[in-house]
């Protein structure tokens, strides 16, 4: 108790130390007494004075204000100047809740105005400013005099918003991403309707407002959050649209659709976490999503400085189409369905070590004399494939010992694609798959100990009909327009005591890039 008493002692004196050392206190006056003692603050204390925020900063709680000088003010915009709210909100971008120290600061830190943006600040400066006296300590907070204003920035969202010529149509795409539901917990209940016993809710009220792209790449409004955000020229977006429009056919033929699809393919990635500087920008950044941005200094036409991270204008982005029309792993320990739902318990979920030692999951299932069925099999909802050709491997490793024999024995499977309507099962003893619209690969044995994937190659087709999705090129499956399908990963059809085995790590889709 002793030792922590004196390790506290020593806290606290440090902490007050620290407070003494500081030059310029004055504990006897509030920081607007400060600032209207200060000739070469007038301007700003005019103005404190005209937006009422003189009040707050006559008050007991604490605050940090940064006040440009007489000459920094005269770069203030008439037209804000004359209009009291946006007036009261520019001042108020240059006063913080609580007291920071600038002579405390490591490195940058970002703190809140009374805006609800943050400013960066360091020993130096605040912003673009620079601090010609920093840590006046006063008896309710910090004053530092800065050599520049601090304007009020956009965000993100509301830069790209704002753009009606350059970037348009990345505005128009963002916009249209708007949309509500209504959150019945935030609702005002009016009545309740007297034969559902439900509430009726007082109409627009509980309406919560979301952008769907940016609930899907990043935050481009959460003023805490900081990113580096490209913005594409018109041009630019139809280029890179082009290049990936025709992975995007839809069964209607909808050029609204493609167009749409292939619009958020290609901003999903135009997002980066941090903010990057100018000087700081290398030949390449990583997405959001992990994607390789290319940047060439060259092509940046404009540059914006928002309030949560940097934007840039380019006029070109050159995305590389194999990252961005992507492979699709469908793990086997989530089947849709079986065969049969009463078989389904002999699914055995496994957590097992590869020869790296990494873990994997999988799914085995193995059927005795009494359980044996011939051609069962696992099915998978596969949504997200695009209109192009795959190349199909089956990660299986099997490494399971029957019967204590001294070695797994091959385990026979096939892969076959249908689309969700056209394939039943019509007999439910043998599992035998009717298809009218199916794309069918040969039994293939997956070997002892293989952790490798192996491709399944000659495909051939069930009955193709006219308005298919699917068919077969080349021996691969072929995507002719977005659809949902299902994926059947069928054992051998036989009735032999481990001869029809069901063993899958997971199904990965290649997609064929032309």
């Amino acid at each position: 108790m002793l030792i922590c008493s004196v390790a506290l002692l020593s806290a606290c004196k440090k902490q007050w130390d620290q407070r003494t050392a500081i030059a310029n206190q004055q504990l006897n006056v509030t920081l607007i007494e400060q600032i209207k003692a200060n000739p070469n603050l007038s301007t700003f204390a005019k103005y404190l004075t005209q937006t009422g925020l003189d009040q707050v900063l006559a008050s007991s709680k604490t605050f940090t204000v940064f006040a440009p000088t007489n000459t920094a003010m005269q770069s203030l915009d008439p037209a804000v100047a004359s209009d009291p709210v946006q007036l009261k909100l520019f001042i108020s971008n240059h006063i913080a809740n609580q007291t920071y120290l600038a002579s405390g600061i490591q490195g940058s830190i970002r703190i809140h105005t009374l805006t609800g943006k943050n400013v960066t600040f360091t020993r130096t400066t605040v912003e673009d400013a620079n601090i010609t006296t920093a840590d006046q300590y006063v008896s309710n907070g910090t004053l530092n005099i800065i050599d520049k204003t601090l304007p009020v920035k956009l965000n993100i969202s509301d830069f790209v918003r704002s753009l009606t010529t350059v970037g348009a149509l990345q505005s128009a795409y963002v916009k249209s991403q708007d949309t509500s539901y209504t959150d019945t917990t935030q609702a005002t209940v009016q009545s309740l309707d007297p034969k559902t016993g439900k509430p009726i809710l007082v109409p627009g009220t509980g309406v919560v407002k979301y952008n769907k792209y940016f609930k899907k790449t990043a935050a481009l409004d959460n003023e805490d959050s900081t990113y580096t955000y490209i913005v594409l020229t018109d041009a630019a977006l139809n280029t890179e649209r082009g290049k990936v429009s025709k992975y995007f056919t839809t069964v209607t033929n909808s050029v609204d659709t493609t167009t749409r699809l292939a619009s958020f393919n290609v901003l999903k990635d135009v997002a980066i976490r941090g903010m990057v500087k100018p000087a700081d920008l290398p030949a390449s950044l990583k997405s959001v999503n992990g994607v390789n941005v290319p940047i060439d200094q060259s092509a940046i036409v404009q540059t914006y400085n928002a309030s949560n991270g940097i934007v840039y204008v380019m006029s070109a982005v050159n995305f590389a189409v194999s990252e961005k029309i992507t492979s699709i792993t469908i793990q086997g320990e989530f089947p849709s369905f079986f065969t049969r739902a009463d078989r389904a318990s002999l699914a055995q979920y496994r957590i097992r070590p590869d020869i790296n030692g990494k873990t994997y999951n999988d799914m085995f299932l193995q059927f005795s004399s009494s359980t044996t069925l011939a051609s069962f099999f696992a099915a998978y909802r596969v949504s997200g494939l695009n209109t192009c050709q795959y190349r199909v491997y089956l990660r299986a490793v099997n490494d399971t010992l029957f019967n204590h024999i001294a070695k797994p024995g091959n385990i026979s499977q096939r892969i076959t694609f249908g689309q969700v309507s056209s394939i039943a099962v019509t007999d439910a003893a043998t599992g035998t798959l009717t298809a009218t619209t199916a794309v069918n690969y040969p039994y293939q044995n997956s070997t002892p100990y293989n952790y490798v994937p192996m491709e399944y190659t000659g495909a051939t087709a069930g009955t193709i009909t006219a308005n298919s999705t699917i068919n077969v090129v080349g021996g691969m499956l072929n995507v002719t327009k977005l659809s949902t399908i299902n994926m059947y990963l069928q054992a051998a059809n036989s009735t032999t005591v481990n001869a029809n085995n069901l063993l899958i790590d997971y199904i990965r889709l290649d997609p064929v890039i032309q």
